[in-house]
């Protein structure tokens, strides 16, 4: 599927590479190996602790994506938000960070609440077995999009993961309040706080 996704951008003339700059829909990215981020994440967890660690990289993870989708969606002059759903789920694909995949529905609900799955999610398969889900940056990600194309802000927080050995990374989406509580729902139950 990534050859695809490089055709598709490339032949689109959504991926720029010049001069040693990697841009894709006009705006700079950067292509680092996974194992570099999955250090730092844990040395971010030994030196802080799980929580702070997290929220520092979630909350960073959603601002960044929430900047990137705004300035992609404007640039490309993107309205239908089912269309810009399409472009994220490839913007993300495209980056390695695995298959995902997004119900419908979340466009449509009153609730804003719905599922995501990562399916072969490279990041957790690096990173290794954990007691707690490893995916913060994933989250913050598409934390950040959703709320930028819905308009509304929206959290994540991931239920499975690959790394607890799940058979794939799941991730629930909804009122940050909602997701604040099913997340310190799932962290006692796990042990984690």
């Amino acid at each position: 599927m990534s050859t695809l996704l490089f055709d598709l951008f490339k032949f689109s003339k959504l991926l720029n590479i010049e001069d040693g700059k990697l841009e894709l829909m006009n705006t700079p990215i950067n292509i680092v190996p996974t194992s570099i981020l999955c250090n730092i994440q844990k040395s971010l967890v030994e030196q802080l602790g799980l929580e702070k660690a997290y929220s520092i990289i979630y909350q960073q993870a959603k601002e960044g994506s929430i900047s990137y989708n705004r300035e992609f969606i404007k640039k490309q002059k993107f309205s239908d938000k089912r269309k810009i759903l399409d472009w994220q789920i490839k913007v993300v694909s495209f980056a390695g960070w695995g298959e995902l995949e997004i119900a419908l529905a979340l466009l449509d609900s009153k609730e804003k609440r719905n599922i995501v799955h990562f399916k072969n999610p490279t990041f957790p398969i690096i990173y290794g077995k954990s007691n707690y889900p490893v995916d913060f940056i994933p989250a913050g990600f598409i934390a950040g999009g959703l709320s930028e194309n819905l308009g509304i802000d929206l959290d994540v927080v991931e239920t499975k993961c690959v790394s607890m050995k799940d058979q794939f990374c799941e991730f629930e989406v909804g009122k940050p309040e909602a997701i604040l509580d099913l997340r310190n729902k799932l962290w006692k139950k796990w042990g984690l706080i």
